[in-house]
Order: structure tokens, then sequence, then C-alpha cells
């Protein structure tokens, strides 16, 4: 093993409790029985040391490392899931009661949500206005389809006791309002941003490419697409900052697994301008 390797060899053992923290928790939110726990998390530390530790020789130090981590288990995590439960897709009854009903269907079929939660998440996190008895009626339409094994809510709790305190309910109803301040600021700016900026955002934080994989597929020089970046990001944490959202609020709210916040939802709106800056970027 070369200098280079060992070095890298070295980050992995230091982040090693990082990553399995962070696997646990993305565990947890998912629901998932014990044994697919262990093999996600098996799943996960086999990528880090994949290809001689290629996911850390991709990092480039534009976020935290464990900022990065947390990305990547994330990602890591829905290609488990597409292999081990096949890829979810909207069922034509979700797709006619629209926007609500497809995510209705996604928390209670993909992500194992109880209709409870469920009906939480939409009304509170995504400030959907829709009344309990129009997501019954909804919910009754929506087809019967095999849901992946999670646990029981019973037994979640008896793995993790605490979770059940007052102050955590608290800790994440608040951290609930700031997914929901962090989605609207966000929706504001992507809505002031060219579509090729839109796209690119798109690409790197929702696909998860890397700059210079955006630069080759979008025909763009690679150094100032790295500022261009940097600007959007520089609007977006001004905009977070006005509506008082501090860099550190946001990204608590990011990792902790109790809170829905999904970033393909948050550039789904604008799909047909997305789709218009691909075909001139092509």
């Amino acid at each position: 093993m070369g200098p280079d390797l060992k070095s890298f060899e070295a980050v992995l053992q230091s982040q090693l409790a990082t990553i399995e923290r962070i696997t646990d928790r993305v565990s947890a939110s998912h629901h998932l029985r014990a044994s697919d726990a262990d093999d996600f998390a098996s799943h996960v530390k086999l990528k880090f040391v994949d290809d001689d530790y290629a996911i850390l020789r991709k990092y480039e130090g534009r976020s935290s490392l464990p900022t990065y981590i947390f990305v990547v288990v994330q990602h890591l995590f829905l290609d488990f899931s597409d292999a081990r439960w096949g890829r979810w897709r909207p069922s034509a009854e979700a797709k006619r009661a629209g926007k609500v009903g497809i995510l209705l269907e996604q928390l209670q079929t993909r992500d194992g949500r109880s209709f409870d939660e469920a009906s939480e998440i939409i009304t509170t996190n995504y400030r959907i206005e829709v009344t309990r008895f129009d997501l019954e009626r909804i919910a009754a339409k929506l087809p019967a389809r095999p849901r992946r094994q999670f646990e029981s809510d019973g037994s979640l709790a008896e793995r993790d006791v605490a979770a059940r305190g007052a102050d955590l309910f608290v800790e994440r109803r608040d951290r609930s309002e700031v997914a929901a301040r962090v989605y609207a600021v966000a929706k504001r700016v992507l809505g002031r941003v060219e579509p090729q900026d839109k796209l690119i955002l798109a690409m790197r934080y929702v696909d998860g490419r890397s700059v210079a994989d955006i630069a080759s597929l979008l025909g763009l020089d690679q150094k100032p697409l790295y500022r261009r970046i940097e600007r959007m990001l520089r609007e977006l944490q001004k905009a977070l900052e006005a509506d008082r959202v501090s860099a550190e609020d946001a990204l608590t709210m990011l990792e902790d697994p109790a809170v829905s916040f999904d970033l393909e939802r948050l550039f789904a709106d604008d799909e047909e301008e997305v789709a218009a800056a691909t075909e001139r970027s092509a």
C-alpha cells in the first residue's frame, strides 16, 4: 500500500465512529429491521474502502468532512434500497391525486411511515394545506402495495429509550420548523436563478455529481464553475441569515433523521424548466 493510500486509511479510521453514527441514524429514520440495518452498515463500510478509498479521495473540502459523509451515506442508502427492494415509483392512483397523493404514498409505502406520521409531515414539514379527511380519502384510494420490512415503533423505542423524552420531541418540532423555513427560503432563491444554475445545483446536491462531472456534462469550464456554485451558495446563506436561520441550525436539521427534507422535491416543481436547460446545454 502506497503512502497516499495509508493516509486515506488513517482518515477512514479517524472518521469510523462518525460513519457508524450517521449510518445508524439513516437506518433508524427508515425503520430498517435489525438484520437490514446490519447489512446496510456493512455495505457502507465496504463502499468507503472500495476502489482504494475512492469516496474519501473525492472529498474536495467544500464542506466539513462529517457533512460530506452524511450526504454520501444518504446516497448509499438509496443505492442499497434500490438493489434490495427495487426503485419506488408512484402508482397511477397517487399520480391522479397530484402532489399530495404522491407524497402520501411515498411516505407510507417507500418510507414506512404510519398514516398519522405521513399526515403530520405533509401538513407541518411541507406546509401543505389539506384536511385530514382529504388525506384519508386519498389514502383509501391508494392501491395496497408490498411494503419494505420495517421494525415496529415498539421495537424502535426499545432500541433507543432516550428518543421518547419530551425534550427530544421539542427539539424535533423546532427542527421541523427550521426545515420548513429553509425549504421556503431555498425555493425563493431558486426562483430567482437562471435555469442552468438550477440544473447545476440539482446535479451537485440531488444527484451528488462532482463539479468536474458537471462541467464535462454541460460543456463548462471547471474552474469558473466552482466560483459559480459558491456564489449561489452565498446567496442562499444570506437569504437564510435574513430569515434568522444559521448554518449550524440548518445542518443540525439536515442531520436529524426524524426531520423530512426532500431535496428532490425542492427542484421537482421546475422539471420542465430544468429539462429545457439540459437540452440547451447538450
